[in-house]
């Protein structure tokens, strides 16, 4: 991890922080790969719009909201090192896409990172430590992900398939498409403003989900969204 600048308790605690969330990523090989080649920096935030955390690309920065439980802080950890997995491989979505297809990929790539970040906090709890899985199976907008993949998981002990049901179940809610979609094209048409584009009519790359949709052990799992995403 790389220092944030501050000293004191706050950084005895985000360094405790990080070494609990890559001791639970020693069960994620290629995300545990990604924190050690990128080595993002780690910092609190008090103001996250609403969010809990997110990874900022350019300043390579993973941003955890100071106010979470230490268990759902390490679990915003995991969803955010998968953000930072997906980048790696080249699966940021384009301004160059229209933009129902960059809200398309915006939606897959969360769709994974939450179900990446369940399956990491499942082999948690199995192995006898269910503060992680607790805290994001919690989580108001994300418990029902967490449900599906629980009852998958149960019923056929298969991570693959418990990973592929809770993508499936990030799509459930039309709340949760509306709210992402909203906030995904709000930033989208400011940069294009900003940037003074013209409208693009670019599709994602049809390689897009097999790429994508991979168990960190490297193991494909079946996902697929909408033709649409404002559907």
């Amino acid at each position: 991890m790389q220092s944030n600048g501050e000293t004191g308790p706050v950084e005895t605690e985000l360094s405790g922080l990080y070494s609990r969330a890559m001791r639970a990523l020693e069960r994620a090989p290629s995300l545990l790969e990604t924190i050690y080649t990128h080595s993002p920096k780690l910092c609190y935030a008090s103001q996250l719009d609403g969010a809990y955390g997110y990874f900022d690309v350019e300043k390579n920065t993973i941003y955890i909201s100071d106010s979470l439980s230490k268990d759902m802080q390490v679990g915003v950890f995991l969803h955010e090192a998968r953000h930072l997995d997906q980048f790696k491989i080249g699966l940021c979505p384009s301004d160059a896409l229209a933009m129902n297809e960059y809200a398309r990929g915006v939606f897959a790539l969360e769709a994974d990172a939450s179900a990446i970040s369940l399956m990491i906090a499942w082999d948690l709890k199995e192995q006898g430590e269910p503060g992680v899985w607790n805290a994001l199976s919690s989580w108001e907008t994300q418990s029902d992900i967490a449900s599906r993949f629980a009852e998958t998981m149960n019923a056929s002990g298969d991570k693959g398939a418990a990973v592929s049901a809770a993508f499936e179940q990030w799509y459930v809610s039309g709340f949760r498409r509306t709210q992402y979609y909203h906030a995904t094209c709000s930033e989208y048409l400011d940069r294009m403003d900003a940037k003074h584009s013209i409208p693009s009519y670019l599709l994602l790359p049809t390689e897009f989900f097999a790429e994508l949709c991979k168990l960190p052990n490297g193991r494909e799992y079946e996902c697929s969204g909408p033709a649409r995403a404002n559907q």
